[in-house]
């Protein structure tokens, strides 16, 4: 495989992952910084809160995009390779978390994750977003919600027999996940989290 081919999957989905959709969104919508708002967060659960549900739903969707789109490069430039897919995903949903055009700053990468799911292992996606909603309306704790549906996508794998490369995105998902949530951990502990809605 020519590693120009290489270079382009890993850096073209990690910036196409870097899109600040969140930011974006409430910058051109509403003229100000969503990262002066709730949690100073960019993501769609802070702009939710911030702006409402269906502008949260917009920033969902954008940033699922992200990871459909990194997914469906890495196959279009190598297809049946299952390996390059993952790590694009994974390429993207870094580019979320740390994203260069918020000075490595971004999201929780939950959105874009969904999405890359849904396009490497779409029963995978399936599960998640069951887990996320049953856990997000008993608890009102999205991040409790998000940690516990990344954790049931990676166990569908194994559950479903979904033996392949994709543990290649999985794995770093459920680390990533875990680091990008740890104020939120520490937060818990101290119950201190905000309830969705409150």
């Amino acid at each position: 495989m020519p590693a120009l081919v290489a270079i382009v999957i890993l850096l073209g989905s990690f910036l196409l992952g870097s899109i600040p959709f969140g930011y974006a969104m409430a910058r051109i919508r509403f003229k100000t910084d969503i990262r002066q708002h709730g949690s100073k967060n960019i993501g769609a659960t802070n702009v939710a809160r911030t702006f409402g549900i269906s502008m949260g739903l917009v920033v969902l969707a954008l940033d699922a995009l992200k990871g459909i789109g990194a997914v469906v490069l890495a196959s279009a430039l190598l297809p049946h390779q299952a390996l390059w897919s993952a790590l694009a995903g994974l390429g993207a949903m870094l580019g979320h978390v740390f994203s260069p055009f918020m000075k490595f700053k971004g999201g929780k990468g939950i959105a874009t994750g969904l999405g890359v799911l849904a396009t490497l292992f779409w029963p995978a996606a399936l599960i998640a977003a069951i887990g996320f909603s049953l856990v997000a309306v008993i608890t009102r704790i999205v991040s409790v919600a998000s940690f516990v549906a990344t954790v049931m996508a990676l166990a569908s794998f194994w559950i479903l027999g979904q033996y392949t490369d994709f543990w290649f995105f999985g794995v770093p998902a459920i680390l990533l996940t875990f680091w990008a949530h740890r104020n939120n951990w520490r937060r818990l502990l101290k119950g201190q989290e905000p309830r969705f809605g409150r």
